[in-house]
């Protein structure tokens, strides 16, 4: 079977920038490269795709979006590397702090910068994702995997049911943005999903292995 490329979604309109920024990482014959033009565009594609980097630039926003919003919505689906003015960084100094979003001034090098971005970033996701559930999982009581299925998978449960209720029922007579508000509910609802599995692994494996050792 053939290995699955990473996918790296590069969101900047037509012109010097995005010639530049592929001529450097979509050079890698290694990666899956897609493109959007609009921040539309990426939102969709975003909600719609599992990608693991998505590199963007500020001038894709346009008057629609202000940077920090668009930056925020854009990491719930994967990390973010923003090509912007130095003048406009502070607004995202929070989500670099997080960890969410890696930052790149428009200098003479903002190319090579944002392809070692997303190279660190294809580096580290895999070993980022086990830190993440281990550091959560340490010291969890031996019961938290119930917990966690009763308090957050079974509300998320019916919040991702009713929002594809929703969708299958109403889809041609709501409004597209009203359609693509639904369709990122069922999208974050499954990733949050998929993270409340990665929290409770452990423990479950843990009750499992005392419930063996004791027969």
């Amino acid at each position: 079977m053939r290995e699955k490329r990473p996918q790296v979604l590069i969101a900047i309109p037509e012109g010097k920038i995005r010639r530049s920024v592929m001529g450097t990482i979509g050079a890698s014959e290694s990666l899956d490269i897609s493109l959007a033009s609009s921040f539309r565009e990426l939102e969709s594609r975003a909600c719609c795709s599992t990608l693991d980097v998505i590199v963007m630039s500020e001038e894709i926003l346009g008057e629609a979006v202000p940077l920090r919003e668009a930056v925020r919505r854009i990491a719930a689906f994967a990390p973010v590397v923003v090509l912007s003015p130095a003048e406009s960084q502070q607004d995202l100094a929070g989500l670099v702090i997080s960890g969410a979003v890696d930052v790149v001034t428009l200098s003479a090098d903002y190319s090579a910068l944002a392809a070692a971005f997303v190279g660190r970033r294809l580096n580290s996701t895999p070993s980022h994702s086990r830190e993440f559930c281990s550091a959560w999982n340490a010291d969890l009581p031996s019961d938290f995997a119930e917990i966690l299925r009763h308090e957050i998978n079974n509300p998320l449960t019916g919040i991702l049911g009713n929002a594809e209720l929703l969708l299958s029922q109403l889809r041609e007579k709501l409004p597209p943005s009203s359609v693509q508000r639904l369709e990122t509910v069922v999208d974050l609802a499954v990733r949050l999903r998929e993270k409340v599995r990665c929290l409770a692994a452990e423990p479950a494996t843990r009750e499992s292995g005392v419930h063996s050792l004791t027969r």
